[in-house]
């Protein structure tokens, strides 16, 4: 080892060891320290909503000319859609889910075609009301059963230590059962637990983390080493930042799922590269700055990707990109602070106060701890920089990695099935490992030595008569055996178990009633301030209770001629509301479930809850205000006719 490498690692390891004892002398946080700023947050949203449309809702501004107007003409379009003469066997032979084109030609039927195709599928595919075919009995049972998992869910380590695919599954079956139950006595209607399973997300899934880990496991320095490697860096602040401009930027280019799923290992082999104390921060950074940054384009998660085929208006690529703009710039702003500010002693370790942590990021200052921690960084890579010199360029097998996966961007961007093309390039790699193992990689020894070192002769066998026996060929290793079983099949599980449990809840109509109770007089204006803040609200907290997808179609099938305005503001909150609680997005889900894997299991509802609440809050109504002040989406149906008469 070099004289120089020793006593730079020496000089780096003073400062950590006598800052040991100061860390463990350091003080649990107060329950006030660790919930005061979430309960500061919902007192300020209740007192806000109050101010603006009173205690009672007695501030609700009455419906102006234009409303009524637009009112009128949506129950006169349905009116006349529901006059209409269709075919049935026509329906049914195109598909009743294929509503076609939002541009039909006279010959074809025109928007009214249109609406009467969407309208159908909305009503038949989308939201199939059986709300009216279940007693109270069924409803409250069927409520209560749902909420204790989801407390469960929430909550793995108050019960059981069984896990959350298990519970999830658990409860899925439960309510199967109990389902039947209900139609047995009367109660309740039959249940068809396979249709309410959304395939979609389990095939992207798959196929996601198939190419994952194909990706990791084919090539040591491969693509994924390097990948790890560009978001090191011995500042804890810095690392925190790079992780969230890589997931902001990925889940907008990409989706938040896939983003997180593949850089989730990454980030705690950082945690454990730089032996951090607290791995919380880091997983939050990755987890909530991609549910932000997935608010930014139409293909940034499921419930976008379903607002835009949903919408009864077009909406391009473009002006769903220019409206989000401001509102994910500044949710991006205040998560990254509020970060910043509540980790500032795991990210600017040694600072006294917040005026130093953002000194420290403004103009680089750096405390002794910070620079310890360099010094530590760069001695342990003095002894390895001159074996990573030599295999520091890119191999054929990362050209190749790097072809497909380039590929696989190229396919997403033009719009072909994510879940096709996902599984794709799963088994392009593996049967690229496959074949890479078996002809190129070099085989193992099994050569045999004596006490002195010398090779032993390979050792002959004989039959009862004396004849030599040929050995076998052995037999090859499978991909079965090897990497397929590093398939996360619990995370399957998991979501399998939570949609039967969500679509069982959504059958009975409480999430619906709960909408229409909450909204009052604010829903025929949902969209129009002061309302948005209150509508942008009830959105979050169903999102969080009911998922954010079921909540999109529920919209789709009460309001179906909303505006691309009002889709904008259901977009940007159902999006946002996924960082409230551990269960309103399928990312945290994701980022909890492989950091467990792991052994981290750090990531928690009681961890998550302390920050998601406020950064959520405090995003989702800057967002909401810059998004009611500039947008670019029409506040008026262009299909419906209602800004021709604007």
């Amino acid at each position: 080892m070099s004289p120089l490498y020793e006593d730079v690692e020496s000089k780096a390891a003073t400062p950590m060891e006598s800052a040991e004892p100061t860390l463990k002398q350091q003080k649990k946080n107060s329950w006030f320290r660790t919930w005061g700023p979430a309960l500061i947050a919902i007192a300020g949203v209740i007192a806000v909503n109050a101010a603006l449309l009173g205690p009672t809702g007695q501030r609700i501004p009455a419906l102006n000319e234009k409303q009524l107007h637009a009112q009128s003409r949506r129950l006169e379009r349905t009116q006349a859609v529901l006059d209409m003469e269709w075919d049935h066997e026509a329906d049914m032979k195109r598909g009743v889910h294929k509503v076609g084109s939002r541009h039909l030609s006279e010959d074809e039927g025109g928007v009214m075609e249109y609406t009467r195709r969407r309208h159908r599928y909305l009503n038949e595919y989308v939201h199939v009301d059986v709300s009216d075919q279940f007693s109270i009995f069924g409803k409250i049972s069927i409520s209560l059963i749902y909420f204790a998992f989801w407390v469960f869910l929430m909550f793995p380590n108050w019960f059981l230590p069984i896990g959350r695919p298990g519970i999830a599954l658990g409860g899925g079956m439960c309510m199967v059962c109990f389902r039947y139950f209900l139609e047995l006595i009367g109660h309740g209607p039959e249940f068809d637990a396979v249709k309410v399973i959304i395939l979609e997300p389990l095939f992207l899934l798959f196929g996601l983390m198939l190419t994952t880990i194909y990706l990791e496991k084919m090539e040591r320095g491969g693509l994924f080493d390097k990948l790890r490697d560009s978001l090191d860096d011995p500042v804890n602040w810095k690392r925190s930042a790079k992780i969230m401009a890589m997931s902001t930027i990925g889940s907008a280019a990409v989706m938040n799922d896939s983003v997180v799923l593949i850089f989730s290992g990454v980030v705690v082999d950082l945690c454990v590269r730089h032996k951090v104390a607290n791995s919380l921060p880091y997983l939050l950074s990755l987890a909530t700055t991609a549910n932000t940054g997935s608010a930014l384009t139409m293909t940034g998660n499921p419930q976008n990707i379903l607002i835009v085929s949903l919408a009864y208006d077009d909406i391009s690529w473009t002006e769903f990109l220019s409206n989000m703009v401001l509102p994910v710039i500044a949710a991006s702003i205040i998560n990254a602070v509020l970060l910043f500010v509540y980790y500032s002693g795991e990210l600017f370790p040694g600072s006294s106060g917040l005026f130093e942590c953002f000194g420290i990021v403004f103009s680089g200052n750096r405390t002794p701890e910070m620079l310890a921690q360099e010094h530590a960084y760069h001695a342990r890579n003095v002894s390895k920089d001159a074996a990573e010199e030599e295999s520091s360029g890119w191999s054929i097998w990362s050209k190749i990695q790097i072809i497909i996966v380039t590929i696989f961007l190229v396919c997403f961007a033009v719009g072909l099935d994510v879940c096709v093309v996902s599984i794709c390039a799963g088994c392009v790699l593996m049967v690229l490992a496959a074949w890479k193992r078996q002809h190129w990689d070099p085989k193992p020894e099994v050569v045999e030595y004596d006490s002195e070192g010398n090779a032993l002769p390979p050792k002959k066998m004989y039959d009862m008569d004396g004849n030599e026996i040929e050995p076998e060929e052995e037999e090859l290793v499978t991909e079965s055996e090897t990497t397929l079983t590093e398939v996360d099949y619990g995370l399957l599980m998991l979501f399998i178990g939570q949609f039967i449990l969500i679509g069982s809840f959504d059958d009975t109509g409480v999430p619906q009633a709960f909408f229409s109770a909450a909204m009052g007089g604010c829903a025929e204006q949902m969209t129009s301030v002061p309302c948005v803040y209150w509508f942008v609200l009830v959105i979050t907290i169903l999102s969080n209770v009911a998922s954010n997808v079921p909540v999109v179609q529920m919209l789709a099938a009460t309001f179906p001629y909303a505006t691309p305005y009002d889709w904008m503001q259901v977009s940007f909150s159902a999006t946002i509301a996924g960082n409230l609680t551990m269960l309103g997005s399928a990312a945290n889900m994701i980022v909890a479930f492989q950091a467990a894997k792991v052994g981290d299991r750090t990531f928690t509802s009681e961890r998550h809850a302390p920050f998601g609440i406020p950064s959520t809050i405090l995003s989702l109504y800057a967002g909401t205000f810059l998004l009611s002040l500039v947008h670019f989406s029409p506040e008026c149906s262009v299909k419906l006719g209602e800004c021709d008469a604007n």
